[in-house]
């Protein structure tokens, strides 16, 4: 008989035939051979099982033994079988026979431990809750939305649940889900780029709640361009007492600015560019501005009116490599000009794409300052995912607080301001604090070590923030 090929398991089967006159003699032997055949390595198990098909005068058995592999089998063929068989005829001789075979275990099941059923992915037999070849759950079902917010609150609620295992240490114990992450104990977590995704989606959908609209106010003057991003809200506070217009003689009390044509002409030109609840406060200043401007000075307003983004009015020092996109970006800033609500919503909605840059730009430094640490650089990479992954919370518990505050009135919407502002005040000086406790239990360096790297990290924060703030700015306004 040749034995089976190596695999996981081996069912070595025996059938053996005898007089039904030496029943009782053979059926104590044969269970001290079983005994003594336990002995033998890689041997685990054995079951003695009768056969009813017996001839008539003779009696029939099966004794199945479950071996570690086919290794262990040949090993018990090659150096131990013949004794064991010499010792069956030395007692019987050819009153009883036996006839042997090798089962290689193929799969086993158990019920109530394991499924019968396929993947439905890979249509592997599944053999638990996941299937071994793919990973795919067992239990493959559509949600209803009453199922689908069930499964999502149970597993917010779940105390044992990841989402609050991967919170807790993500505040308050810096650098430890990067530590587990690369020791390999990550099943106990929440996969790290998942969440990041998920809190910054957080963040800036909690950002974008009761904004009524953001617009980019583009001031050009001698002095420069400047760029700054209002928030619509700030128009509904109450406008600061404008001084009064110095002229040559003071107007009397009630009286309004003595205007011509052309001038009512301009200011209503500026005032439909400026949101509504701005113009009343808007025309009051010019007004008393343009009663005593000269007709040089309103011409020259004129002409920034009708074109801000000019050449005469807007020039840009791009430099010779630049200068092929002064066309693009002079017509970007006439875009913006007629509408700067539009290019202040694109602006907030591609911050998620700078971070995109931003990331491993932060992670590139990372691998310069410990290039000898043998660490790889999408090691970095985690590192940096899951400090923005930290301040992304920190400001999804911020931009709460200030939604809470404004929705209700009275004295406890000043006690939840004054929490904002207490937090923003310990934020000020946690964040760097976190990066730099993080940066020390990572990479396991000494403080003298650690310290100025932070440093240097800071500043790289710092120049790669203005790189790809410019680069936001220069593609918003080029995509709007």
């Amino acid at each position: 008989m040749q034995p089976p090929p190596e695999s996981k398991s081996v069912l070595y089967e025996v059938s053996l035939e005898a007089d039904a006159e030496i029943a009782g003699p053979f059926d104590t032997w044969l269970r001290d051979h079983v005994a003594d055949m336990l002995q033998f390595d890689g041997f685990r198990s054995a079951e003695i099982l009768d056969d009813p098909a017996a001839p008539p005068g003779r009696i029939r058995c099966v004794v199945q033994y479950r071996l570690r592999d086919a290794l262990a089998l040949d090993d018990y063929l090659a150096n131990h079988a013949p004794r064991m068989r010499a010792q069956g005829v030395a007692r019987f001789g050819e009153r009883f026979t036996a006839e042997r075979r090798a089962l290689p275990h193929r799969e086993e099941f158990v019920r109530g431990a394991v499924s019968t059923e396929n993947c439905l992915n890979c249509g592997e037999v599944l053999t638990g809750q996941h299937c071994s070849h793919c990973g795919q759950h067992s239990r493959v079902r559509v949600l209803s939305l009453w199922g689908l917010i069930r499964d999502v609150i149970g597993d917010l609620l779940d105390a044992d649940s990841r989402v609050w295992r991967t919170l807790w240490p993500l505040a308050f114990r810096p650098g430890l889900l990067t530590q587990e992450f690369l020791r390999g104990r990550r099943a106990s977590y929440t996969p790290p780029f998942r969440m990041y995704l998920v809190l910054s989606l957080v963040f800036f959908v909690v950002a974008s709640l009761s904004d009524p609209g953001s617009e980019v106010a583009l001031q050009l003057d001698e002095g420069g361009t400047n760029i700054q991003i209002r928030d619509g809200r700030q128009a509904a506070e109450p406008p600061e007492p404008v001084p009064p217009a110095a002229t040559s003689a003071p107007a009397a009390p009630g009286a309004q600015p003595t205007l011509d044509a052309e001038a009512r002409r301009l200011i209503d030109a500026v005032i439909e560019r400026m949101p509504e609840q701005e113009r009343a406060q808007a025309r009051r200043e010019l007004e008393a501005k343009l009663a005593t401007a000269s007709p040089a000075d309103l011409a020259a307003a004129n002409r920034f009116i009708a074109d801000p983004c000019s050449e005469e009015n807007l020039r840009f020092d791009a430099g010779p490599v630049l200068e092929q996109y002064e066309p693009r970006l002079r017509e970007a800033c006439r875009k913006i000009m007629a509408d700067q609500q539009s290019f202040g919503r694109a602006l907030f909605e591609n911050i998620p794409k700078m971070m995109f840059i931003f990331l491993p730009l932060i992670a590139a430094v990372l691998s310069v300052l410990y290039v000898r640490s043998g660490r790889y650089y999408v090691e970095h990479l985690l590192f940096v995912v899951h400090f923005h992954a930290f301040f992304f919370l920190a400001g999804v518990v911020v931009l709460l607080l200030e939604r809470l505050a404004e929705s209700v009135a009275g004295p406890l919407a000043v006690g939840i301001n004054a929490a904002q502002a207490a937090l923003g005040t310990v934020l000020v000086f946690y964040v760097p604090w976190y990066l730099l406790k993080a940066m020390r239990r990572v990479y396991a360096q000494g403080w003298w070590k650690t310290v100025p790297k932070f440093a240097l990290l800071g500043l790289a924060y710092f120049f790669s923030l203005v790189f790809t703030g410019l680069g936001l700015l220069a593609y918003t306004a080029l995509t709007l």
